[in-house]
């Protein structure tokens, strides 16, 4: 009976781990909100990433490079100064070429998670052990003309799988809702696996899609229009989380 008790405390204690381990202390419980600063004012990043403060789990940070998506955005060096202007944790998107390169900075430089573009990286294990190393968890993004199946078998190399529902590299776009079947088709393999893993979405995401993507298995959202076009962005990230939470206690 001693044996079985102390068996039992050390699983209890193993599986808390691996629980800390992926989320992190400062990550909420699922579902994730996380205000993208593409869609801020960008004369005022820091009071925009303060705005949401309090009621979002990540700021995510879009970062271009005018050669894998046609726009430029910011790079490290704002980054680094954001960093110091909030405690939010960073969600950092990379839509660059040749992410390998520039992606352990940012985790060096202090971000919570860093995704990169399955399509522009031809080890994306390498890297994801390379940012796991620096710190950082890893996330492996999927754009919306990317078919899924094909990185199914290394997620579990991965923190975080961030399946674009527009065309990745513009905010503003219209949410597609086909891109849900990539998120259905994960969601049933994570179970399947019993892997640690976020899914998130982003791209479109608002009061009228966010119930949609949580159900088809989501829960991290990337929000930008819908939160920093409204009039008060906190409460925008309130109704999407509670929009969110309606719809996941359906699964």
């Amino acid at each position: 009976m001693i044996r079985r008790e102390k068996c039992e405390s050390t699983l209890r204690s193993v599986s808390f781990e691996r629980e800390r381990s992926y989320t992190g202390a400062v990550t909420a419980p699922a579902p994730i909100l996380a205000p993208s600063i593409l869609a801020a004012d960008f004369s005022r990043l820091a009071e925009e990433a303060r705005a949401v403060e309090g009621v979002a789990d990540w700021l995510h940070i879009d970062v271009a490079d005018n050669h894998f998506v046609p726009n430029l955005t910011i790079g490290l060096p704002v980054v680094q100064s954001l960093l110091a202007a909030t405690t939010l944790p960073f969600d950092v998107h990379l839509m660059i070429e040749d992410p390998r390169r520039w992606a352990p900075a940012y985790a060096d430089a202090g971000a919570h998670n860093v995704t990169f573009h399955a399509e522009a990286c031809d080890d994306p294990v390498a890297l994801a052990k390379d940012l796991r190393s620096a710190g950082a968890k890893a996330g492996l993004a999927i754009d919306r003309d990317t078919p899924i199946d094909a990185y199914l078998d290394i997620l579990p190399s991965f923190d975080v799988l961030l399946i674009m529902t527009i065309k990745a590299g513009f905010g503003g776009q219209r949410f597609i809702p086909e891109m849900l079947e990539k998120v259905r088709i994960a969601r049933r393999h994570v179970a399947t696996g019993h892997l640690e893993l976020r899914i998130a979405v982003d791209g479109g995401i608002s009061a009228e899609t966010i119930e949609m993507a949580a159900e088809a298995g989501a829960d991290a959202f990337v929000a930008g229009t819908a939160v920093y076009g409204a009039d008060d962005p906190a409460e925008a990230v309130r109704q999407l989380r509670r929009l969110a939470e309606r719809a996941r206690r359906e699964w």
